[in-house]
């Protein structure tokens, strides 16, 4: 084989239902000096099976195989072997355009990038259609000139994308120069990764079209999960702030770009709750201790936040009690449902989110009732 462009890492446990569909947008990439490397994370399904079956297929495929030790370490396993100039981490249930390595490794070597992100949508495994979301790449709060760090763009440096690592692409040396891994957790292994990695990238590219579709409504899928990983999501933006906290270069703007990425991801952990008992769990986590492990001052004012929304909310979680905040939420979501012109999809899916808060508030009074 010629030299090895791009490593593909994927984690794979239990995803038999997509996993033929994912593997053939990988095979199938336009790019094809390429090493896909997958790992079976103790799969009771197919999955071991399917993989194997492919790598008698093509050589550019490798197997290996885990205990259950989540994605997180999968991905490390994975990167310990991993030969290529660049590398990816993508998901077995997701879909890729034909040429989004190809997309993303050229922009690389043009900017000589340690690291490129680009857009990407999501794609509805229930009405099989694919959702447009700015989510993946904020071009609002993209600068005007790229490539950028931290250094040329320090206020958004931490809100121009998400967490999520399959929309990325890294130079492989810089993550061996600056020992990067995934965390052992069960959720959220990717933030460390990925705060860091914008944090000490001298460079950042960014591919401004969605080369990737991001699988929803897929009952395996950890982010349905939340429930059973209650903590993961702090320890993790907790772990970042410990190692960014005393340097030199985590600058004012810097610490008000990580505040809004912190807060904004754990009003989205407690707001994907399913559970009254892990709801409060955090809840009660997030009023009593959120200020003082990441230092953030109580006099935080609207301007503050980039979201303002997120700071209505952050407001409300460290004053009211989780039943009045879950009332308000309620309330909001249900006038934002009914007094907004958006499409079909847009309300289904406010309208799902109005019913689970609902049912939520109401297991929480009942648990009330009992006490």
């Amino acid at each position: 084989m010629n030299q090895i462009k791009v490593s593909v890492i994927v984690p794979v446990y239990n995803a038999q239902q997509y996993l033929k569909d994912t593997l053939d947008t990988i095979l199938g990439q336009s790019l094809k000096s390429i090493e896909i490397i997958c790992v079976d994370d103790g799969s009771s399904d197919e999955s071991l099976s399917i993989l194997k079956d492919y790598q008698n297929k093509d050589s550019r495929l490798i197997v290996l195989t885990q205990q259950n030790q989540y994605a997180g370490v999968a991905r490390n396993n994975g990167l310990n072997i991993a030969r290529g100039k660049y590398v990816v981490f993508w998901d077995a249930d997701d879909l890729f355009e034909k040429n989004a390595l190809e997309c993303m490794y050229k922009k690389c070597e043009k900017d000589q990038a340690d690291l490129c992100v680009c857009a990407a949508n999501r794609y509805d495994s229930l009405t099989q259609t694919i959702i447009k979301t700015g989510t993946y790449l904020k071009k609002e709060m993209l600068p005007d000139h790229i490539p950028f760090s931290k250094k040329t763009h320090p206020r958004y440096i931490f809100n121009f994308s998400t967490n999520v690592p399959w929309n990325k692409m890294w130079k492989r040396s810089f993550i061996e120069k600056h020992h990067l891994r995934f965390q052992n957790l069960k959720q959220a292994n990717d933030t460390y990764f990925s705060m860091m990695s914008y944090f000490l990238a001298e460079c950042i590219t960014v591919v401004d079209k969605p080369l990737m579709h991001y699988r929803i409504n897929n009952t395996q899928s950890l982010t349905g999960k939340a429930s059973s990983t209650v903590f993961c999501s702090y320890q993790a933006y907790y772990q970042v702030y410990q190692d960014l906290k005393n340097d030199i270069h985590f600058t004012t703007e810097i610490k008000q770009s990580f505040d809004n990425r912190l807060i904004n991801g754990m009003l989205y952990s407690l707001k994907t709750q399913s559970m009254v008992q892990s709801f409060m769990k955090i809840y009660i986590k997030l009023q009593q201790s959120l200020i003082h492990d990441f230092q953030i001052s109580q006099q935080l004012n609207q301007d503050y936040f980039y979201v303002k929304k997120d700071y209505q909310d952050f407001k409300d979680v460290m004053t009211l009690t989780p039943h009045q905040f879950l009332l308000t939420q309620y309330q909001m979501t249900n006038r934002h449902i009914y007094t907004r012109g958006h499409g079909f999809l847009y309300r289904i899916y406010y309208a799902l989110y109005y019913s689970r808060i609902w049912k939520l508030c109401m297991k929480l009074k009942e648990n009330l009732k009992k006490l």
